[in-house]
């Protein structure tokens, strides 16, 4: 036999695996968040609808109650001033014609507050999303605003 036979034998003879361990899938181990840096409560999608229908609420969900607290104020009481206005408005057009300055007044006023909602609602659920963001900046980076801080100032002599 010569070494072509012998070795046509053996790998007949030879039992060998279906396939190799390398050629088989793996199941894929789910990738680990990073455990440093702290995992937002909210995606930035979840966070913009959230201050959108209810300013204010997605910055309250992630830890800045006061800011929330202030897009909340600071859109219902521009709704309040809608409302408010639209009954000033009803009256003068009751009592007077439509070409009177005080009607047209009015009307402006109303959609002057209507904008004025409308930016509210906007700027807190843009907030809301960018806040998703910077979600733990101070951690991640390890500096306190205290500490990046600048302060400028300058005396202006009043008197003798």
């Amino acid at each position: 036999m010569n070494c072509r036979a012998l070795a046509l034998a053996l790998a007949l003879v030879v039992p060998t695996p279906a396939s190799l361990v390398a050629q088989q899938e793996q199941a894929a181990e789910p990738a680990r968040p990073d455990s440093i840096f702290p995992e937002p409560p909210l995606s930035p999608g979840g966070a913009f609808l959230r201050s959108l229908v209810v300013p204010g609420w997605a910055q309250a969900e992630l830890g800045a109650e006061a800011r929330g607290a202030f897009y909340f104020f600071a859109e219902a009481f521009s709704l309040f001033m809608v409302a408010r206005t639209q009954i000033r408005l009803a009256h003068a057009e009751r009592n007077l014609p439509d070409d009177d300055p005080l009607v047209l007044g009015r009307r402006q006023q109303r959609e002057d507050w209507i904008a004025m909602a409308v930016f509210w609602a906007f700027f807190a659920a843009a907030d809301g999303w960018i806040s998703v963001h910077l979600y733990g900046f101070d951690e991640r980076t390890g500096l306190e605003p205290e500490q990046v801080a600048l302060t400028v100032s300058f005396r202006i002599p009043l008197g003798p």
